[in-house]
């Protein structure tokens, strides 16, 4: 009997505690490293990801293509983020990017039909990238 009390007891200190071991420090946010304006210089560590956003319409033909040194950075992740629903609606296209040795280079994009391959494109921006 006595040891039926015991094991009552630690099953409910237990179920008292367990609330508490459960709660996980919240993550520290990280600054989100977005850019939009090809004149602001790109300055990012190692390893540390960044987006490049530019406005797109899609709906047009027309997307961006990204030219980049290959040694020095990874393109993690291309998107366009859903659209406001309207037909013909413009958008944005973003390129997620991360510096993989240092070193100073630029990332060119072309806003173009891939269809159209002898045509030069309608815009071009550069943005210089510095890892550090």
């Amino acid at each position: 009997m006595n040891m039926t009390k015991t094991i009552i007891a630690i099953l409910f200190v237990a179920v008292l505690l367990l609330p508490a071991c459960a709660q996980q420090q919240p993550a520290t946010p990280q600054a989100s490293l977005e850019y939009s304006n090809p004149a602001q210089k790109i300055e990012v560590p190692v390893g540390v990801a960044f987006t490049i956003t530019v406005n797109a319409n899609p709906t047009t033909g027309y997307t961006w293509e990204a030219g980049f040194d290959q040694s020095l950075l990874k393109l993690i992740k291309r998107y366009t983020p859903s659209q406001t629903g309207m037909i013909g609606a413009g958008g944005t296209e973003s390129f997620q990017f991360e510096g993989m040795k240092k070193g100073d280079t630029q990332i060119y994009l072309n806003y173009k039909r891939s269809f159209e391959p002898n045509n030069p494109g309608l815009e071009t921006k550069t943005f210089h990238v510095i890892i550090k």
